[in-house]
């Protein structure tokens, strides 16, 4: 009676199991190898009840000849679920085993077989029986090895767990099945029947579906599509449970969340600070530090199961840094652009007002201050064209920036007219300055093609405190000195002059 209990609850567990397997069962080639060897299982276990009865007819010699094969291949059939689960392609190693096997099952039919014994596939000879049994065993005995150098070289604690959840059931059925099978028959002519045998495998089998389930190591259900929507997504992905705990993240969330040692168990919240599990977000964007740096993420929020949405969420995280890095890199740039002369690639007169007008209500600093104009720069458009006066401009400009330090600012203030500004310059070292750049701009050739012409500079100079307002009107009024008597020079602007006029010009 004990042993009928024990029977109905060991079919009934395997069968639970083989049923779950098979509706949960996916495209996945580990989950298809499990569904393999469990169907190799059940059908060993079926078959060996049908067995019993004796019949003598070619069904049933069919059904037992199925159900001898089914136990003969069953070392074969893990052999096969171990390659899967190890991510190793079928070669010519288990085609060896496989060989062998079939081989044993040949040999095996040379000998007398009394198909109306129950176990009818066993020997009494405890020579051949043991050999015969080492060589069925053979795919199992590799698989275990390939399990336990897995468990060895993996670096993955939870893989690890796994390998050893299957080493220890796997070994257990050897050990029984030999025992059970040949020793004790051929050696001891003791025999329990199946039993044994029976225990030892849904052992096993039992212990690789706890390993799976508890580890997740084989995703039935939705194993394709866990595997290329949710490990292969572009996006952060997390899964959440109501206790703001992670249930499962993919690797680009990690990589988004920087910490690669995030695991199931972690709360979002230790990362994400402004996170809240009931809220159901729609690309909030929070600001937060990771890693020592400021990242930009965006967070997407919904339940997995709309009937169900107080349990598990899906987080979606979407890493905005490199995109507000290029905005903030594009903002500069056009703030850069817009305080430039595109022609001359001076700055231009907005940055002059925006730099220097700030400093209007401010305490104003001594300061030297240029303003140049081209003599006669009308005439040049009118007799040679807009371009050649554009090419005047242009090379103007480089003889400016060459002749004045990299810290001072030099400015296109409008047409022909440019401003230098010389901070922390006093009126002898600014006048050389101006002397240096219309000496350069003297020694400059232009040619429309027919005819050659140099230019001349007129330059006002101002040095002293005062807003820029009042700096550029004194060195404008110089430079309309410097025009008035003769062009081609540079005048320094001075207060005591008794009409307002300029009592003191350099040339």
């Amino acid at each position: 009676m004990l042993q009928l209990i024990s029977l109905v609850i060991i079919y009934g567990a395997m069968a639970f199991i083989w049923t779950f397997v098979y509706l949960n069962r996916s495209h996945d080639k580990v989950n298809q190898s499990f569904l393999v060897f469990l169907s190799n299982v059940l059908i060993w276990m079926v078959l060996n009840n049908l067995n019993q009865f004796g019949d003598k007819t070619a069904v049933g010699l069919a059904v037992k000849t199925v159900y001898w094969l089914s136990m003969m291949y069953l070392s074969v059939s893990f052999l096969y679920f171990t390659f899967r689960l190890l991510k190793r392609e079928v070669n010519w190693k288990f085609w060896l085993f496989f060989g062998l096997n079939t081989l044993t099952v040949v040999v095996r039919y040379l000998f007398p077989i009394d198909y109306s014994d129950p176990t009818f596939w066993r020997m009494d000879d405890p020579v051949v029986a043991p050999l015969m049994s080492f060589t069925f065993s053979l795919p199992a005995i590799f698989a275990l090895y390939l399990v336990l150098r897995q468990i060895l070289t993996t670096k993955i604690a939870r893989q690890r767990t796994q390998m050893k959840y299957i080493l220890y059931g796997v070994g257990l059925a050897l050990v029984v099945s030999v025992l059970s099978e040949y020793v004790l028959p051929a050696v001891f002519h003791y025999t329990q029947e199946l039993y044994l045998m029976y225990y030892a495998i849904a052992i096993f089998v039992v212990a690789i579906f706890i390993s799976i389930m508890q580890y997740r190591l084989l995703n039935l259900s939705s194993d394709y599509i866990y595997r290329n929507l949710f490990l292969n997504a572009s996006e952060g992905i997390l899964i959440v449970n109501r206790a703001g705990r992670i249930m499962s993240v993919n690797h680009v969330g990690k990589e988004i969340l920087r910490d690669e040692r995030l695991d199931a168990g972690d709360f979002v919240s230790a990362y994400l600070p402004d996170y809240r599990f009931d809220t159901n977000y729609q690309r909030y964007e929070t600001e937060l530090v990771l890693g020592g740096q400021k990242r930009y993420l965006t967070m997407t929020q919904y339940p997995i199961d709309e009937r169900e949405q107080g349990t598990t969420k899906l987080l979606l995280l979407t890493d905005l840094t490199q995109l507000h890095q290029r905005q903030e890199q594009e903002k500069e740039q056009l703030l850069e652009k817009s305080n430039y002369d595109q022609l001359t690639g001076l700055y231009n007169k907005q940055y002059l007002l925006e730099k220097y007008g700030a400093q209007q209500d401010t305490e104003p600093k001594r300061t030297a201050l240029l303003f140049i104009d081209v003599d006669d720069f009308k005439l040049i458009n009118d007799n040679y064209g807009h371009l050649i006066g554009d090419e005047v401009l242009k090379k103007l400009a480089e003889c400016i920036k060459n002749n004045v330090r990299v810290s001072s600012d030099a400015i296109r203030f409008g047409g022909d007219e440019f401003v230098v500004i010389l901070e922390d310059t006093g009126a002898e070292d600014a006048f050389l300055v101006a002397e240096r750049v219309r000496s350069c701009a003297s020694e400059l050739t232009f040619s429309d093609g027919s005819s050659a012409f140099h230019i001349t500079l007129s330059i006002g100079l101002i040095e002293g405190v005062a807003t820029l307002n009042e700096l550029i009107n004194k060195a404008d009024r110089a430079m309309y000195s410097s025009k008035t008597h003769g062009k081609n020079k540079t005048t320094l602007f001075s207060e005591d002059d008794v009409d307002g006029m300029f009592h003191m010009r350099l040339s």
